[in-house]
């Protein structure tokens, strides 16, 4: 079990992140990124989270925490959540003996929440990094987490609603990047750790993650 006031965790200080991310790594570490330097106050946030962190924690000692049952529970915003949470979609599946329809339906809650979701935060990061979109797209792709055109439009996969909001943000930061350098060059790498300083273990951890 896990205790907000007694458990190590790992702390990053990161005084340009736009809020504090608690993650959770393969191995069971509880790692927290923020820009808030009181510990007392982390410690707080902790508490608030303490739940999620246990469980989280208990399906990595059970070995399940890449796992989840189609019809049942649903990959979304980092945690595996059992799918009755979501009342509408859960009907909906419910109702379903199709695994191709259950697939659709998923993945049209995920478009749902990534229009309702995204868009302010990509407002962000535009503002933050003086770099607009011309157009802004949401849909599914097989093989990226995003794309942007030479003509200055952003595309960004619907899946990305499966991850954490700090993946997410990543995601963001790097598609808008490409705005100024369509490449994968020190200068644009350089551009992404103006806002995300620790972008290489982002850039690894999503590497390992499997989109679908």
């Amino acid at each position: 079990m896990f205790d907000a006031k007694t458990s190590e965790v790992t702390i990053h200080y990161r005084p340009k992140n736009r809020n504090t991310y608690i993650t959770i790594t393969h191995d069971g570490e509880v790692c927290v990124r923020t820009p808030v330097k009181d510990e007392r106050r982390i410690r707080s946030l902790l508490k608030e989270r303490e739940s999620w962190i246990s469980s989280k924690l208990n399906a990595i000692h059970s070995r399940s925490y890449h796992s989840h049952t189609v019809g049942e529970t649903i990959r979304f915003r980092g945690e595996i959540v059992a799918l009755e949470h979501f009342s509408k979609l859960h009907e909906t599946v419910q109702k379903s003996k199709s695994e191709t329809n259950i697939e659709k339906y998923y993945h049209q809650f995920y478009k749902n929440e990534a229009v309702l979701t995204l868009p302010s935060r990509i407002g962000h990061y535009a503002r933050k990094m003086g770099l607009h979109p011309q157009e802004i797209r949401f849909k599914r792709m097989r093989r990226r987490w995003g794309s942007c055109s030479s003509t200055g439009v952003v595309t960004f996969n619907t899946l990305m609603m499966q991850l954490s909001y700090e993946h997410i943000d990543y995601i963001i930061v790097h598609e808008l990047a490409h705005l100024r350098h369509m490449n994968h060059s020190n200068e644009f790498h350089t551009l992404v750790r103006t806002v995300f300083s620790h972008e290489k273990e982002l850039r690894k951890e999503l590497k390992q993650m499997r989109i679908g």
